[in-house]
């Protein structure tokens, strides 16, 4: 049991929430505090704001834990012109998977983790998109290995991602999570992969 969480939906205005996020810590705790907040970035997202916007909003929300706990999340918005516009609060970004290549998304700027710096203002970034385009969001448990940097176990993420290009999201996930060398479950972890028409 953790905090680890996602979350997609139709906004009323069109674009698509897409995030996903991890609430420090295991047990009972963590899941609490990731239910706060999955459930505060649901109700901000229906205000119309910016992905930083609601990214500095879920900031104020997690830094006035007495707990002093920490998370991290990126927030984004797909518009109907395939652009995603998100904001990083200390997570792994994105992978983009184009033309058979993996990638991570470049941020324009990458926030500190949620509850580290009260009053921080998160920036959100734009990512043009093209059909066929898959997204591959993750939590950490996807690419923290014992002894490892981490940069070693994205790269190995996003090799594994190129490799199951043919296939469609779902196939993709099962792919990733059936993969002792990907997910070698040390951590909790979550995979979202969005496929763009």
């Amino acid at each position: 049991v953790g905090g680890d969480w996602y979350k997609c939906r139709l906004l009323p205005d069109g674009r698509v929430l897409v995030a996903i996020g991890d609430a420090s810590g295991h047990g009972l705790e963590a899941v609490a505090r990731m239910a706060q907040q999955r459930h505060a970035l649901a109700g901000l997202a229906q205000t119309g704001a910016s992905a930083g916007e609601i990214t500095t909003w879920l900031n104020e929300l997690v830094c006035s834990d007495p707990a002093g706990k920490t998370a991290t999340v990126v927030v984004g918005h797909l518009d109907d012109e395939k652009v995603l516009h998100w904001a990083d609060a200390g997570h792994p970004a994105p992978l983009l998977l184009r033309d058979g290549r993996a990638e991570p998304l470049e941020a324009k700027q990458r926030g500190p983790l949620l509850g580290a710096l009260p009053g921080y203002a998160y920036e959100t970034s734009s990512t043009p998109l093209r059909p066929g385009d898959l997204l591959v969001l993750y939590t950490d448990g996807m690419v923290e290995h014992r002894g490892e940097d981490v940069t070693v176990g994205i790269a190995r993420l996003a090799d594994a991602v190129a490799a199951s290009s043919l296939l469609e999201p779902r196939e993709v996930i099962d792919a990733l999570l059936a993969d002792p060398g990907i997910a070698g479950y040390e951590d909790d972890a979550c995979v979202l992969g969005i496929r763009v028409d």
